[in-house]
């Protein structure tokens, strides 16, 4: 065994690390420092034994993000490591949405011994406090120095971490104070890693598994309220689970819907299948046109809510019983406190309503009046869209949402940025985003992080198409700073609004332009096409969607990370907005 303290950091980390990848850990993202050195050394110690896949961003808030697009889009727990000081402060941002969208992610971050806290030591914070307002855990190794930390404190760490994220998946936070020496001779490394592939690589760990066991009593109060022989709606929202639970979700839903007989209101980023029967299109539109027509005496919600103003409106004014089923998500998911929350999962809730209330009824249920009805209104409002777009090449915002998912193919996946191209698409995609993977970060709906994000996702799930707003794109541009992103098979479609086109939705009849654009707009003068130059980004502009179509064919067909800018013209796309809505709900 070593004793030396540089040896025995080495040995930690690799001990540390080797551990986090037995309990899922598959991607790591570096970020540059001295602090973190054992950890960094260690890593690339366990890349080259073709235990982990490390990639490196000199951005903690680019990592961040990365590694959650990672994570949302294998089901894995994915690693930061990140130097001391104002680099955990970086991470805070990604720690958020994390946990707001219930995605696993560890960020282990290098610190000061104890002795150093405290005491005006260079680089030395309270960063153990920066993310504990939305971390799951904020755990440590010994506080005077990871080389103090025994076995069984290691192993103790790391069986919390993944017990936590089992149960309610999430970030987490690794705080490790390391003291110096930081750096390892070449002697001194050969000698530890024997050390480590004799003693650790291999030895077999046992973990707690976690089981998620329904509370039968709460199921019951809630169940009895539901009366499956008067009418409801299936409303899906963002889909917050593991993507590996994905499937069994979608089973669950088809055996409730087949139960009920019931309509399917469902989310763009739902994840929900698109051959489900009661799916009904153009939902929102639906909603607002027959506001005070739709009478239903219950409503199945599962997972937070969609970002619709006027589905707010519906559930705010809805008078019958309301239960709102969540993917193990133990906090409150309903703003308007009108359901009942049941935060076992939705396979849990099918698999129980089966066994103790429909064990002897296996007749698929016919659609009911109601939602035959919601899918004729949906089907009309379907016509009225596509004579209006048909009649017209010319690129728009609710355009792009609705032609968008019908000529990029359709298993491919898609990300779509928060702000006004996620409103854009629940409005006017009808249902298409449902043939395939697609993502949009509605944990804390920012605009943060939105490049980094999509290229963790390419890195599992491709080709992938972006579609995002020129302020959310440019707001994250040193995504390009991480390792390889050129590479990866990432097709940005940028629509170039020229500022934050959702506050001219809202604010543009009540505030002078001028002012409009300082105090909300912002736009800026990029040259589009300089800019992708400059990180290496092959680059399009296009002009109508024929073009369009060629551009995601070529865009494909290279296999790398491409931008295709589209100009909106605002006034036209609000003028042309509004007449198509008077159209379609009459007035």
């Amino acid at each position: 065994m070593t004793s030396s303290i540089e040896g025995k950091n080495f040995l930690r980390s690799l001990q540390l690390l080797n551990l986090l990848i037995k309990i899922g850990v598959k991607n790591l993202i570096l970020c540059p420092g001295s602090r973190s050195a054992p950890m960094a050394i260690a890593a690339g110690e366990l890349n080259n034994l073709g235990l982990i896949k490390i990639f490196n961003s000199i951005d903690e808030r680019s990592a961040g993000f990365h590694a959650l697009g990672i994570s949302a889009a294998s089901g894995n727990l994915s690693l930061v490591i990140t130097t001391s000081g104002t680099a955990v402060s970086n991470l805070l941002p990604a720690a958020v949405e994390a946990d707001r969208s219930c995605k696993g992610v560890i960020f282990l971050t290098a610190d000061r011994p104890l002795r150093l806290k405290d005491c005006g030591a260079n680089q030395t914070v309270n960063q153990e406090d920066f993310l504990g307002s939305v971390c799951r855990r904020v755990l440590s190794t010994n506080l005077n120095g990871l080389h103090e930390t025994e076995d069984n404190e290691i192993l103790n760490l790391v069986r919390i971490t993944e017990k936590q994220i089992s149960s309610f998946p999430g970030p987490i936070h690794l705080n490790i104070p390391i003291d110096k020496p930081l750096d390892i001779s070449f002697y001194n490394k050969k000698n530890v890693l024997e050390v480590f592939e004799k003693i650790y690589l291999n030895k077999e760990y046992v973990f707690q598994e976690v089981e998620i066991k329904s509370d039968k009593i709460k199921f019951l109060e809630i169940s009895k309220s539901l009366n499956l022989d008067k009418s409801g709606i299936i409303l899906v929202g963002p889909y917050q689970g593991s993507i590996k639970d994905l499937s069994s979700f979608n089973k669950s839903l088809e055996k409730l819907q087949e139960i009920t007989g019931w309509p399917v209101f469902a989310d763009p980023v739902s994840g929900v299948d698109s051959d489900l029967r009661g799916l009904v299109v153009n939902w929102e539109l639906v909603l607002r046109k027959n506001e005070n027509l739709i009478n239903c005496h219950q409503l199945l919600r599962l997972g937070p809510m969609s970002s619709s103003i006027d589905l707010e409106k519906f559930l705010t004014i809805f008078q019958g019983i309301q239960i709102l089923i969540k993917e193990k998500n133990y906090r409150k998911l309903d703003p308007l406190k009108k359901s009942f929350e049941y935060e076992f999962g939705l396979t849990n809730f099918v698999n129980q309503f089966v066994e103790e209330l429909y064990s002897n009824k296996k007749v698929k249920k016919s659609l009911t009046a109601l939602a035959l009805y919601l899918i004729e209104e949906g089907e009309k409002i379907k016509k009225i869209i596509k004579e209006k777009i048909t009649n017209n090449n010319q690129i728009t915002e609710y355009r792009i949402a609705n032609l968008v998912p019908k000529i990029w193919p359709a298993k491919n996946p898609i990300m779509i940025s928060a702000s006004s191209p996620i409103r854009d698409w629940l409005t006017f995609s009808e249902n298409l985003t449902l043939t395939r993977n697609c993502f949009s970060f509605r944990g804390a709906s920012g605009i943060d992080g939105t490049l980094s994000l999509a290229l963790g996702i390419s890195r599992i799930k491709k080709p992938l198409l972006l579609v995002t707003g020129d302020l959310a794109f440019v707001h994250d541009i040193n995504g390009w700073l991480i390792e390889n992103s050129v590479d990866l098979n990432l097709t940005i479609l940028l629509i170039n609004n020229y500022g934050g086109n959702i506050f001219n939705r809202i604010y543009k009849s009540n505030i002078k332009e001028d002012d409009l654009k300082k105090l909300f707009l912002m736009p800026k003068k990029i040259n589009w096409e300089k800019l992708a130059e400059s990180y290496q980004v092959k680059f399009k502009n296009v002009t109508n969607f024929e073009k369009l179509r060629e551009a995601f064919e070529w865009s494909i067909s290279i296999q790398k990370s491409v931008i295709i800018k589209v100009d909106i013209d605002t006034e036209n796309e609000i003028c042309e907005k509004n007449d198509l809505l008077k159209k379609i709900i009459g007035s």
